[in-house]
C-alpha cells in the first residue's frame, strides 16, 4: 500500500517540491485554496447547471423535485453573479487577515512532506465530524424566526436548488455557515495544507451536488437537503447524524404531537 500510494503521488510530490522551495509558504497556501475553491466547487456546479440547460428533457426526468418547481434562468443568472461576489469577498478577508497577521504565517500546516494516506484519513474523518456538529448548530440558529428573515431568508429563495445555490447566501451566512464550519477546525489542529484542502474540496463539490436537484450518486445529502429546501424545517445537518441525533430528521418533528384518548 505504501509502495502504490507513493507511485500515485509521485507527481505531485514533484510538483509540490518545486513550488515549496520557490514561493513562500503563505503564498502557496492562498493560491491552492483559491485554486481548490474554484476547481472543487464551480466546475462541477457548471456542469451540472450545464446538464440543466442542454438537457432539459434529461434534467426534468432526473430531478428530485418536479419541473414547475425549477429556478428560471433570469433567477440563475442572479444566483451565479451573487455567488461571485460571496467569492470575491472571501478572498478580500485572506488578504486582510494576511495583511493583519503577517504574509510570512499561515493558517495550515505548510512542509515540504506531503501528508501519509493514514494522516488524510484522520483529518478526513475529524472534520467531517466537526462540521457536521457545527454546521448544524449554526444552520438551526439562522432559521430562527428573529434572525431568518434578516440572514438565512436568501438562501431559500431557492425552494428547488439549483448547484450554485450551495453558496447563494447573506454574507454573514456564507462565512459562518459555509466557510468556517469546514475550513476553522483544520486550520485550529495545524492540519497539513494538502490534507485539509482534500476535506474542503470533497465538500465543495458535495455542496454543490446536494444542491443541484440531482441524486446520481445516492448520497443520502442530496435527498436530504434537497427536502430541507422544498419543506424548511427538516434536515439541519449535512450527513444526517444530528437531525437523527435530535430528531429534526422528519417532517412535522416540530408540529405539536396529537394525543389519542381512549
Amino acid at each position: 500500500m505504501a509502495t502504490l500510494w507513493t507511485r500515485l503521488t509521485d507527481p505531485l510530490d514533484q510538483l509540490w517540491s518545486v513550488a515549496y522551495s520557490s514561493y513562500p509558504a503563505s503564498l502557496i497556501e492562498f493560491v491552492v485554496i483559491v485554486s481548490v475553491q474554484f476547481l472543487a466547487f464551480w466546475v462541477p456546479a457548471t456542469i451540472y447547471l450545464g446538464i440543466d440547460l442542454l438537457f432539459p428533457a434529461f434534467s426534468n426526468r432526473h430531478k428530485i423535485q418536479s419541473e414547475r418547481r425549477q429556478p428560471s434562468w433570469e433567477q440563475i443568472r442572479h444566483c451565479i453573479k451573487h455567488v461571485g461576489l460571496n467569492e470575491a469577498l472571501g478572498v478580500v478577508i485572506q488578504v486582510l487577515i494576511r495583511n493583519a497577521v503577517g504574509w510570512d504565517k499561515t493558517a495550515f500546516l505548510v512542509t515540504r512532506a506531503l501528508p501519509s494516506l493514514s494522516t488524510i484519513a484522520f483529518d478526513f474523518v475529524f472534520a467531517l465530524i466537526a462540521r457536521e456538529m457545527s454546521f448544524y448548530y449554526i444552520h438551526r440558529a439562522f432559521h430562527h424566526p428573529r434572525i431568518y428573515k434578516y440572514v438565512h431568508k436568501k438562501h431559500h429563495t431557492f425552494t428547488a436548488p439549483m448547484a450554485f445555490s450551495a453558496q447563494y447566501a447573506h454574507p454573514i451566512e456564507h462565512i459562518t455557515a459555509n466557510v468556517m464550519p469546514i475550513v476553522l477546525p483544520l486550520a485550529l489542529r495545524r492540519a497539513h495544507l494538502l490534507s485539509s484542502m482534500v476535506f474542503v474540496a470533497f465538500e465543495l463539490w458535495e455542496a454543490a451536488a446536494d444542491h443541484s436537484g440531482y441524486d446520481f450518486v445516492k448520497l443520502p445529502p442530496a435527498q436530504i437537503h434537497d427536502l430541507h429546501h422544498e419543506k424548511f424545517n427538516v434536515n439541519y445537518s449535512t450527513v444526517g447524524i444530528m437531525d437523527w441525533i435530535h430528531a429534526t430528521d422528519t417532517v412535522g418533528w416540530d408540529k405539536p404531537k396529537k394525543v389519542s384518548v381512549d
